[in-house]
């Protein structure tokens, strides 16, 4: 038996969806895989553990997934996670597969057993600034609260906005401490400044205080077409979002990490295979989550083993098609691009009604071509 051990937020306060995807997506895969025969003549098994989306439940559940003999790791949403889970990796000497975690820090320390699908947090969010300024926002606000990644998050999109000539207001808290309130009335106070605030990103816990500070953002007027909400960290996504920030949260961009339009191939075919077995599309959070046991059976049938300095080489040698596009774990010679897949599909997306499908939702900016045709958000709203 080949075990890999997977991980994820299956409770608060971490976000129990994104945990619930990656499960799931991986459940697939080696569902799949151990249909077709297995991997080495053996078959898969996942283990699955919870890491609450805190750090020190991360650590504790790398120990204990170590203790179950697992031969690679793989999984993670939360950025804060991955990142203090490395430690206990790099011990061990496993090859672990980052699925959803963005947290630059993850890859630039470049470290030999860390090999990520997602894209970092400065590529992604610059990204979203761009499609910002490409929408005529004239001054975005930052409700954020204190933290490592949304402060890294906030930085690159206000680097990326002030070069294209965007006001950008950073209005931050530290954590725990949110009112919002306190925070609606700034925007507010703003209001009478020659740029209106008209987009306030939502650089929050969830559900709370997003839930809040987007039902206080409604209560005082604060809805499209004179101010828009966004996030970035790409929550959105997930089916949980109308109980949480109410069926008129419609038209949010968010980032994504596949396009709703254009999945490969072998991507139709997962989505049809996960809607049948859950009742649901896949979100690109499942979609990570099968690409990261799919990469890791591939590197162990390449390697011939499941010894982890032949996983690693041949992890670095993949070529492999994805349920987004083709894998590769890129190196350059300094920053984040470590190991990284160079790059998986990036695009803003939003809703136009609640509970739509996202393969209908409304592609607004592509990474690779700009905004796309005659969309618009500030034209929908």
């Amino acid at each position: 038996m080949i075990r890999i051990g997977g991980l994820g937020p299956l409770t608060l306060p971490g976000i129990p969806w994104a945990g619930r995807e990656l499960k799931d997506g991986m459940s697939l895969a080696v569902q799949q895989l151990n249909g077709s025969g297995g991997v080495l003549g053996r078959q898969l098994t996942l283990l699955f553990e919870d890491t609450h989306g805190r750090p020190e439940a991360g650590v504790a559940a790398v120990e204990r997934l170590l203790g179950e003999s697992v031969h690679a790791l793989a999984g993670e949403f939360h950025s804060v996670v991955a990142d203090a889970i490395v430690e206990p990796v790099e011990r061990s000497g496993l090859p672990f597969v980052c699925a959803s975690a963005t947290l630059d820090d993850i890859t630039a320390r470049r470290l030999g057993f860390v090999f990520r699908l997602a894209p970092p947090q400065s590529y992604g969010w610059a990204i979203y600034a761009d499609f910002l300024a490409s929408q005529g926002f004239q001054h975005v606000v930052a409700l954020q609260e204190d933290n490592r990644y949304w402060n890294n998050g906030s930085r690159a999109i206000e680097g990326r906005l002030q070069n294209l000539g965007v006001h950008f207001t950073r209005l931050s808290v530290a954590p725990g401490l949110a009112d919002a309130a306190s925070w609606i009335r700034q925007v507010k106070a703003k209001q009478s400044e020659s740029a209106v605030p008209d987009i306030l990103l939502l650089l929050m816990a969830y559900p709370e205080p997003l839930r809040s500070v987007v039902g206080e953002a409604h209560n005082h007027g604060l809805v499209p077409p004179a101010c828009f909400f966004g996030d970035p960290a790409g929550r959105t996504v997930f089916p949980d979002w109308w109980e949480i920030a109410g069926t008129g949260a419609i038209q949010v961009p968010f980032l994504s990490y596949t396009r709703p339009d254009r999945p490969t191939g072998n991507g139709k075919r997962i989505s049809m295979h996960f809607k049948k077995q859950y009742g649901r599309e896949p979100t690109f959070v499942a979609f990570e989550g099968f690409d990261s046991v799919l990469v890791l059976a591939r590197a162990f049938e390449d390697a011939g083993t499941t010894e982890p300095p032949n996983v690693r080489d041949a992890l670095r040698r993949m070529e492999l098609e994805g349920t987004r596009g083709t894998i590769r774990f890129s190196t350059e010679r300094a920053g984040v691009v470590h190991q990284q897949w160079k790059w998986p599909p990036v695009c803003v997306v939003a809703y136009s009604h609640a509970r739509q499908a996202f393969s209908e939702a409304d592609l607004l900016w592509d990474a690779e071509h700009g905004s796309i045709g005659t969309t618009s958000l500030r034209r929908a709203g």
